[in-house]
């Protein structure tokens, strides 16, 4: 697609953000003094360099929506993104950092849905619908045609035509509501572990709640992480015992969404493995609450637009990596909790993605393991062959049931 459009000496339309420092919108300022500057001293310097007089400039915030849309996204999370000014530049400084622009606003900001970047710095070339699409929207006053988007391989899953009855992937609605609620436990794990062991008191196939402390003795577990906490009915065991445990967490966390009819796509633990620290007698004092701190970090990543929220996932995930019973399992807990965001590195989806898609990983972290860039690397490259009419799949729960 990009090579196309260079090729026919396209211009690119340059989507940056407007947040620095996290929480600290600089949209009134840029408009006001005529410029945009990158919030950042390290990142971006040569895309920013990159930039033309000239160029077509967009101010976006990108996030998410459930609700309040102007179509019917079936309960499930739609990707947004505001135009808040457009304008052209008019002069690069050329030290990474500044143009000088000449803005026009939009009060309120005009919305744009499904195809959007959460990257500080997009750089969108003509000469493929979707782009096309954008960019008339953007900067000509086009209206989007939310139909073609809904119906577009990436998307119609969730949002398209086809009769709900047809549609697979309904689980991905009761887990992320599930990882939602869990999320409210963060703070209350002596709550959440009592109730999980009042589960296993009733249910059948929950052996694997007991601890050894550093005095040699063993016990019921004291603490928990949330992946545990949802692995408790994604183990080696009968559908009918995942129902009935899932119903049973669902009850006791507050989850209003239906328990799945089936589990298509869905790694599940070895049920010798199934926790994700390691016994008392082994682990740091704060190893739990890394993990609690990743789980936050990929929720809060997957629904932000803030260069920040990228950083904190890669700090949370490389220290969550460096702890004893992390390993792969992690990618596997990101995926149940975020499954249209995060992909799931289980042995037979590395081999699928690695194998049958001929896309590189990279093994740069612990014993030989994805570190978060690796990581990160791997979901963009996936996320933009997702989009692509021909290919085999079109998203994370696709590529885990295919695999």
């Amino acid at each position: 697609m990009d090579s196309k459009a260079e090729g026919a000496g396209a211009r690119a339309s340059w989507f940056v953000g407007a947040i620095h420092g996290g929480t600290d919108d600089q949209t009134s300022r840029f408009l006001t003094e005529e410029i945009w500057e990158n919030g950042s001293q390290e990142r971006y310097l040569d895309a920013v360099r990159s930039i033309q007089t000239g160029d077509r400039i967009a101010i976006k915030s990108a996030y998410t929506r459930k609700h309040g849309l102007p179509f019917d996204n079936r309960g499930q999370t739609v990707s947004v993104m505001a135009i808040k000014a457009i304008g052209t530049v008019k002069e690069n400084l050329g030290d990474g950092r500044t143009l000088k622009v000449e803005w026009e606003s939009f009060d309120p900001p005009r919305e744009w849905y499904f195809f959007t970047n959460r990257i500080t710095i997009w750089r969108v070339l003509p000469g493929d619908w979707a782009t096309d699409a954008l960019i008339g929207f953007t900067f000509e006053g086009k209206p989007q045609d939310i139909n073609r988007f809904r119906n577009a391989p990436y998307w119609r899953e969730r949002f398209g035509d086809s009769s709900t009855d047809r549609q697979r992937f309904k689980w991905t609605k009761f887990y992320e509501a599930t990882a939602d609620r869990l999320l409210m436990f963060k703070d209350k794990r002596e709550e959440l572990i009592a109730g999980i062991h009042a589960i296993a008191s009733k249910v059948d196939g929950l052996s694997n709640l007991h601890d050894q402390f550093q005095d040699g003795t063993t016990g019921p577990l004291k603490d928990i992480c949330p992946f545990p906490a949802m692995g408790i009915f994604n183990r080696g065991i009968t559908d009918a015992n995942r129902k009935t445990i899932a119903a049973a967490l669902a009850d006791l966390l507050g989850v209003s969404e239906p328990v799945p009819d089936s589990f298509e796509g869905i790694p599940i633990l070895n049920n010798q493995k199934s926790r994700f620290f390691g016994p008392d007698s082994k682990r740091e004092p704060d190893d739990i609450d890394v993990l609690w701190e990743i789980f936050y970090q990929a929720i809060n990543f997957a629904e932000s637009d803030d260069a920040d929220a990228r950083s904190a996932f890669v700090a949370a995930y490389d220290d969550a990596t460096q702890r004893y019973g992390v390993g792969w399992n992690l990618t596997m807990g990101l995926y149940w909790i975020r499954p249209w965001d995060y992909p799931t590195l289980d042995d037979r989806s590395q081999r699928y993605i690695s194998k049958k898609l001929n896309i590189e990983i990279g093994f740069n972290g612990p014993k030989g393991r994805c570190n978060a860039n690796d990581y990160l690397t791997l979901l963009d490259a996936l996320e933009a062959r997702f989009q692509e009419d021909a290919y085999p799949v079109h998203s994370f729960p696709e590529l885990s049931l295919a695999a």
